[in-house]
């Protein structure tokens, strides 16, 4: 009876085997949240939204997120996520400006359609291409990162100007504001020069004169008031997509079973296919909204802009020389993602 009553006693404090199917892991999720509401696609990422909600129903409650609004500031995020400091974040791309590891090959001129609509559906075809996944999961995995989804937001390609702009001189000694640092050889290409400035003071700089033109995308350069002070708007070649790629840290992601593995990446390529489709509602919602504002939408001449293109090919000649072997690897891979989507039917 004596040794009945201690083994019970003792059972209490004991901890219970829990299985791997039973057990739950929490992943801290370190958000940029840059942005704000003003761009739909980036509060996926919010608590409680999209991101978190399918997480939990893929995997039955056994994976809990807990997401951590700027919690190291942009350029440390990748960093924290290869060291363990968070589990998972999302990056802007234009920051890397196609550094290693993340290959931002949206920035550069010709590879996908400067048409919004059309861009957004080729740069998604190209997340889904296995050999591209096949780069970025090699490439990755030596800095202990694992390619989750990516986020697309509108194309950055539109400037937005008070001077009509029909030829390649009417760039000459224009002063534009430029986001990131190949876009901004570009433009520099193009004859511009190029600006750098907080976007909460872009208004009042294009009122001012300080700027004549700001490089960005249609729904975030109305929402911070850019159809007030500008009288034209023009679609460039220049940084066609405009992402976020999320990531997770390796060991962390290894360390679950593979149900719970399956699991995330499907959530992850659910995910990037719904904002895609929200991304290109958002944007078409944009177009007429800027139209009725009165803001006028102009493009160069035919002949100039096939000397545009030619111009900014100097932005994928240093991309080149910043990524090496397995960016020239990466951008092949690319460029036949886009031509296989171009050439489904025919």
């Amino acid at each position: 009876m004596v040794v009945a009553v201690a083994a019970l006693v003792l059972g209490m404090f004991m901890p219970l085997n829990v299985s791997a199917k039973d057990k739950v892991y929490e992943l801290t999720f370190a958000w940029n949240d840059i942005w704000g509401p003003k761009f739909r696609a980036s509060q996926v990422y919010r608590p409680l939204g999209e991101m978190e909600r399918m997480v939990h129903e893929r995997t039955n409650g056994r994976v809990k997120l807990k997401i951590i609004s700027r919690m190291f500031p942009t350029r440390q995020l990748l960093q924290a996520v290869a060291t363990g400091k968070a589990d998972m974040t999302d990056v802007a791309m234009p920051w890397e400006s196609g550094s290693y590891p993340l290959w931002n090959w949206g920035a550069i001129p010709g590879i996908v359609d400067k048409n919004p609509v059309k861009a957004l559906a080729e740069e998604l075809a190209v997340y889904e291409d296995p050999k591209v996944m096949e780069i970025y999961d090699r490439t990755l995995k030596k800095v202990n990162l694992k390619f989750w989804f990516v986020t697309q937001w509108d194309p950055a390609n539109m400037i937005w100007s008070n001077k009509e702009i029909k030829t390649l001189d009417d760039y000459r000694d224009m002063k534009i504001f430029v986001p990131g640092y190949l876009p901004t050889m570009g433009i520099k290409a193009l004859g511009g020069s190029p600006v750098t400035i907080t976007g909460s003071e872009l208004a009042p700089a294009m009122m001012a004169g300080t700027v004549d033109g700001v490089l960005t995308s249609l729904g975030y350069g109305y929402s911070i008031g850019l159809a007030k002070v500008s009288k034209y708007i023009q679609l460039t070649s220049l940084s066609p997509t405009w992402t976020a790629v999320t990531v997770l840290n390796r060991k962390k992601f290894e360390s679950m079973p593979p149900d719970l593995q399956k699991a995330l990446m499907d959530v992850g390529k659910e995910l990037q296919r719904m904002v895609c489709l929200s991304t290109t509602a958002e944007y078409v919602m944009s177009v007429d909204t800027v139209a009725l504002s009165g803001v006028k939408k102009t493009s160069l001449l035919p002949a100039e802009q096939k000397k545009a293109l030619e111009k900014t090919q100097v932005v994928e000649k240093e991309w080149l020389k910043m990524t090496g072997d397995d960016g020239k690897e990466m951008l092949k891979a690319v460029k036949d993602a886009v031509a296989r989507y171009r050439n489904f039917g025919h």
